[in-house]
């Protein structure tokens, strides 16, 4: 284990100790203070200030829900933040040295430098990670502040941090010289510029020397342990008073709720509301769609999606991948993240449990307005069936590698581990329990926890017996912290305005075509049929060779049924790149199988146009514009091939002529390369003049070739066999311009 999260963990055992004694290892919370965390962006500007008092001010208000505390990271996907601009940090200070009626934490876990370093003070708590850094509000190069920032700084710090007050006037005045005093039994630290200043207030200064690293004429830039009180044994400066280097760390280390670590993305935007109903089993074909959808609804500037789950069954890793992708579009930067909302009317067994533990927050139904109970609509809405999925045939030999995937989901997304463990595994007993010191603190612990540990904790209620899978009926989801919100009927109306969404204003999130089609595709009857047809160009290709139509119908069903069932379902560029692979064979083979410019020539051809303007595209065609489009990049493509043959074409002519050139490309046989018309292939214009002629093939017929017949060079076809380059042949049947040999 690593020392930060063993010192958290240390730390969480002694509060707990103080209350209630030792906690198991393994217990987890689940009934902590509510809290939220808020990303401060970095950055800082007058927008997000905005936005973070948009997302505060209505948890404030949410009654019943209304969090005690307030954590503010200050590091946004582990980086290092710094503004320049005071303005706008100054506002945020003051916001939230104003929240008398919060607990407020700053979370510092990287560098935080600049104006960022006001609003991090003006917080009641620190929370440090072994990497923070807080200092450097200017550097030696920049010129001093002016005063209307040092005056902010000023009224802020007497506020919140009195004591540090000079601490953090010298993270941008090199002037200030440090000392260490008391005041009241605690530590204060004063500018002995004006030390008889402070004396006055009651502080007597102990130390008439400035702190280690902290010289007269430098600039302040603190690390975790000068921010702490004390670390290993040396003392700090005692900005800070808990260490945590990861939100879960945090979480344990306040004492909050699992449900803390769900943000939202909204941070106060106004929602623009999506919906869409996932449907049948989950595959990767369905997850590629699920994740354009969503990426849709964001180019859309939507910021709310309803995933209405109708699902069960198919690929667990599909399943899985769907949950990893959901997340990180809630969990995207800026007005690009995307609050996914999971509703569940009916049931969310196995793959659709794992998809709702992906989504941002989960909303279920209690069914107050089901039908009697004992059909397969359950009288209220269920979470985490697997009892199904896990009786097939060889399921059981995967069970520990989901465990230990659905468990790290649950941790990333705030939800209790052990609940969806208890899902998974028949012979887990999960008990609540309360401390009996402190009947507020209750716990989820394994059965065999509480046994070793009845002492202090004493049994609030059995959340699964042995012998069964864990399955979570709405008000029981919600009173552990799966469920967000529960409604009392599944009309999706009353979900919305859980979020304050007016249902008039929910917009169809729907598919793309290209999805839509190889939905289709799917299809049992739909798939059978491309079957039947695919295997009966086949055969008849292979009992009429060189008949080519019934080829290129047969490649085309089973191009489609493998794009449609396999994880490249919907994806605009398998199919283009098949479809180009495809054409590509085709041209081939008319230019070196099939001689002339016949349907297969042409056909692909158009394939290739097809899959080369398709691939160019930045999104799938939707309206008349997008097509429009698309028909400019064939046409444009199509001039270009024209222009490439009449090149080719051109050169093949001239090139044998140009000294040096001939060692490119070969003259055709015969005289002088000045002579080319003579040799010049006429066709079969004259065909059924040639019944019965006797020729010599000039290259092989598999089935298809040419043949010269006295000066003229004619495209045939062998009568079914292969006749090498070079043999005597006659013509034996014509039909219009279709001319038939056999070998002699």
């Amino acid at each position: 284990m690593p020392p930060v999260v063993l010192r958290s963990r240390v730390w969480v055992l002694a509060v707990l100790a103080a209350a209630a004694g030792p906690s198991p290892a393994g217990a987890e919370n689940a009934a902590a203070r509510p809290g939220l965390f808020v990303t401060v962006p970095n950055p800082l500007n007058s927008d997000a200030v905005k936005r973070i008092k948009n997302r505060i001010e209505p948890a404030r208000n949410a009654g019943e829900k209304r969090p005690s505390v307030v954590v503010f990271d200050f590091n946004p996907n582990d980086k290092d933040a710094a503004t320049p601009d005071f303005g706008a940090c100054y506002d945020l200070a003051e916001y939230i040295a104003g929240l008398h009626d919060l607990q407020t934490e700053a979370w510092v876990h990287r560098k935080v430098s600049g104006h960022t370093v006001l609003p991090v003070m003006a917080c009641k708590g620190l929370v440090v990670g072994p990497q923070a850094v807080i200092g450097e509000v200017r550097t030696l190069a920049d010129p001093p502040l002016k005063d209307l920032p040092v005056a902010g700084y000023t009224s802020i710090l007497k506020g919140t941090r009195p004591a540090h007050l000079a601490v953090v006037r010298k993270m941008f005045d090199p002037d200030v010289q440090l000392r260490k005093g008391r005041k009241g039994g605690a530590d204060w630290y004063v500018d002995d510029r004006v030390r008889a200043e402070a004396e006055k207030l009651g502080v007597v200064v102990s130390d008439t020397s400035p702190p280690k690293d902290l010289p007269d004429n430098s600039i302040a830039v603190l690390k975790q342990a000068q921010l702490l009180s004390t670390k290993n044994g040396v003392p700090g400066l005692g900005l800070a008073q808990r260490e945590a280097d990861t939100r879960q760390e945090v979480v344990e280390a306040l004492d909050l709720a699992q449900a803390t670590l769900r943000e939202d993305p909204l941070n106060g935007r106004a929602p623009a509301a999506f919906r869409y109903v996932l449907r049948g089993p989950i595959d990767q074909g369905v997850r590629e769609g699920v994740r354009r959808v969503v990426e849709k609804v964001v180019r859309e500037k939507g910021n709310v999606l309803f995933l209405q789950l109708e699902c069960a069954g198919g690929d667990w890793q599909a399943a899985r991948d769907l949950a990893d992708d959901l997340r990180k579009f809630s969990t995207a930067e800026g007005d690009e993240a995307i609050l996914i909302v999971a509703v569940v009317p009916d049931k969310a067994p196995d793959t659709a449990a794992a998809v709702a533990l992906g989504c941002t927050e989960i909303v279920m139904s209690k069914r107050k307005d089901a039908p009697p109970s004992g059909g397969d609509v359950p009288a209220e809405a269920e979470f985490g069936d697997f009892e199904g999925f896990l009786g097939k045939k060889g399921q059981q030999k995967n069970v520990d590698g989901w465990v230990g995937s659905l468990r790290q989901l649950a941790e990333e997304q705030g939800y209790s581990p052990l609940l969806v463990e208890g899902m998974l595994r028949k012979d887990l007993e999960i008990v609540r329990v309360r401390a009996r010191t402190d009947r507020t603190k209750k716990r989820l612990m394994t059965a065999e926890e509480f046994a070793a540990d009845k002492a202090n904790w004493e049994t609030d209620s059995v959340v699964k017996v042995k012998g069964q899978y864990l399955k979570l009926p709405a008000a029981r989801a919600e009173e552990l912290g799966i469920a967000r919100h529960t409604t009392e009927t599944r009309d999706p109306a009353e979900v919305y305005a859980k979020y304050g969404v007016d249902p008039t204003k929910v917009k169809d999130a729907t598919p793309a075509w290209l999805d839509k089609f190889a939905n289709f595709l799917k299809i049992p009857g739909v798939t059978v049929l491309l079957v039947v047809i695919g295997f009966t160009g086949l055969i008849l290709e292979l009992k009429v060779p060189g008949t080519i139509v019934p080829g290129i119908v047969a490649a085309m069903c089973f191009i489609l049924v493998f794009w449609a069932h396999t994880q490249f379902s919907g994806q605009m560029a398998a199919l283009a790149g098949l479809l180009f692979v495809f054409g590509l064979v085709l041209v081939l083979m008319e230019v070196f199988v099939l001689p002339g410019f016949g349907v297969a020539g042409i056909t692909g051809v158009l394939l290739i146009l097809s899959s080369l303007a398709l691939v160019t595209l930045d999104k799938i065609p939707q309206t008349g514009g997008d097509w429009g489009e698309f028909g400019g990049k064939v046409a444009t493509f199509l001039f270009a091939i024209i222009g490439a043959t009449f090149g080719a074409f051109y050169l093949s002519r001239f090139l044998p002529q140009i000294p040096g050139a001939n060692r490119l490309l070969l003259a055709p046989p015969g005289d002088a390369p000045g002579d080319l018309a003579e040799y010049a292939l006429p066709g079969a214009t004259q065909a059924a003049g040639l019944l019965g002629a006797v020729g010599t093939t000039v290259t092989v017929l598999r089935p298809a070739g040419s043949v010269q017949f006295g000066d003229q060079f004619v495209d045939v076809v062998s009568d079914g066999g292969y006749i090498p380059a070079g043999a005597r042949v006659q013509v034996v049947e014509v039909e219009g311009t279709r001319i038939v040999v056999k070998e002699m």
